[in-house]
């Protein structure tokens, strides 16, 4: 088992979660999620659009799916290409603020806010929504940006496919 999945099991353990297996996961996910039925797109084998082809529910009626008279489509840029392996994440904001003045706190809040909506900013305070990559790489920058050097502390991480 890799050191990612190994973090994943541990996170459900502590949650007190049995960990949902990659079939699992990909059985859930297909519900809901688009999927490419391209047979010659040169990223098919590592897309998750293409991989939940065969974790569709045959009791559906309609499935949404990914446009492939789309010039963008099937092609190595492809804009919808979702990489098969899960991403650490991390989730919650609440905790980068402990040890900043007021002020700084202050502006950073209004400046993520702007950023998101505030809807979104408190989902990613809260914990509710897990920062993507870009998202964390921005939320780096902004709190550098207002002088603040010390490393933000997260108050914790997940593992999840990016959608």
């Amino acid at each position: 088992m890799s050191n990612k999945n190994s973090n994943f099991a541990a996170d459900m353990k502590q949650k007190g979660q049995k960990p949902m297996t990659r079939e699992q996961i990909f059985a859930e996910k297909a519900k809901t999620y688009g999927i490419c039925y391209s047979t010659i797109c040169p990223l098919r084998e590592h897309c998750l659009h293409s991989l939940l082809t065969s974790y569709k529910p045959q009791d559906r009626l309609y499935i949404d799916c990914v446009n492939l008279n789309n010039p963008k489509m099937q092609r190595e840029g492809c804009p919808l290409f979702a990489k098969d392996e899960p991403v650490r994440m991390p989730n919650g904001l609440h905790t980068i603020y402990y040890n900043m003045p007021g002020r700084i706190e202050r502006s950073i809040k209004n400046h993520l806010i702007h950023a998101y909506s505030r809807k979104r900013y408190y989902e990613y305070h809260n914990g509710t929504r897990p920062l993507t990559p870009d998202v964390e790489r921005y939320v780096r920058e902004v709190i550098k940006s207002y002088g603040w050097i010390e490393e933000p502390q997260f108050a914790g991480y997940v593992e999840d496919y990016l959608w």
